[in-house]
């Protein structure tokens, strides 16, 4: 395989099952692949994504260079869990047909949704649940969104409001068959930055005391190598203050990460919307590894 290795392009170790898996994600589609080419097109080195479950304890990316330095890398998504359980939910059956509904809605929940209410699935309460505001006449059509639900005030929203749900529109059904689209909630927040917030919540992630951390720091010691690279996926359930650092923004972040022993090196890789990431090394500080490619 190493024979038709390509520069700038990762050599993918993985199972064809690790593959699938990976590549099916509702978050970021083989996030760790991305990561790989990311890392071979800024360093021209040999990327390996090579934990393909054989060994314990196995660092899931590996790098060689020409002057014979190894590095590795550990990847992970900073993905809250209610957020992964409830995206994952609505990703895999967004639209709901319901032909006891008179009207088209769509639902923008929030991460306290839930997914089961009463021993029934979303899928069978929401629908019950518009129909009794059918029923009442609170439509939510021309109404401003997304947290519009005192729009109607009373009974019927505050149960919704309990449920998770955050705002509601509609239309009447185009073809006579109801239908339920569902919006999750995105990252937002004030249009400034917070540079300070921003450092905070990096120091934090790269020393979280949890077992998931724990073992990534550990994978990397036990690994030795020249490098240890920490390779965070930026999600929509990341902090606010993270979102505007990998947009279009020219500007980079000011202050040197508080990196435990076990990681040399950072990276922040958006998992889903971003323009950029971002790299801190210890010899070159925070950078935008779009004006460095080496496979350029």
């Amino acid at each position: 395989m190493d024979g038709q290795w390509r520069r700038g392009y990762p050599i993918d170790r993985r199972t064809a099952q690790q593959r699938a898996k990976a590549f099916q994600d509702h978050v970021s589609p083989d996030f760790e692949y991305q990561v790989g080419r990311v890392l071979a097109r800024f360093t021209g080195a040999r990327v390996r994504l090579q934990d393909d479950g054989s060994t314990q304890q196995m660092p899931d990316v590996r790098l060689e260079y020409a002057d014979g330095r190894v590095g590795f890398a550990e990847v992970w998504m900073a993905l809250d869990a209610k957020h992964a359980e409830v995206a994952g939910a609505l990703s895999r059956e967004p639209d709901l047909s319901t032909p006891g509904l008179r009207r088209e809605w769509t639902v923008r929940v929030s991460r306290d949704f839930r997914l089961k209410r009463d021993g029934r699935s979303f899928r069978q309460w929401v629908p019950t649940l518009l129909a009794e505001f059918e029923a009442a006449g609170q439509v939510y059509e021309f109404v401003p969104g997304p947290h519009n639900l005192a729009v109607h005030p009373g009974p019927l929203a505050d149960r919704a409001a309990a449920l998770g749900i955050r705002g509601l529109a509609s239309r009447p059904a185009q073809d006579g068959e109801g239908l339920v689209r569902f919006v999750p909630w995105g990252a937002g927040g004030l249009a400034m930055d917070d540079w300070d917030a921003f450092h905070t919540w990096v120091d934090a992630e790269v020393n979280a005391d949890t077992r998931h951390m724990r073992g990534n720091r550990e994978k990397l010691r036990k690994a030795g190598g020249d490098e240890s690279h920490a390779v965070i996926g930026v999600t929509m359930s990341t902090p606010w203050p993270v979102q505007p650092a990998l947009t279009s923004d020219t500007r980079l972040p000011s202050k040197t990460p508080l990196l435990p022993q076990e990681f040399t090196h950072l990276w922040l890789i958006g998992a889903q919307i971003s323009d950029r990431c971002l790299g801190w090394y210890p010899d070159l500080g925070w950078f935008d590894p779009t004006n460095h490619w080496a496979t350029e």
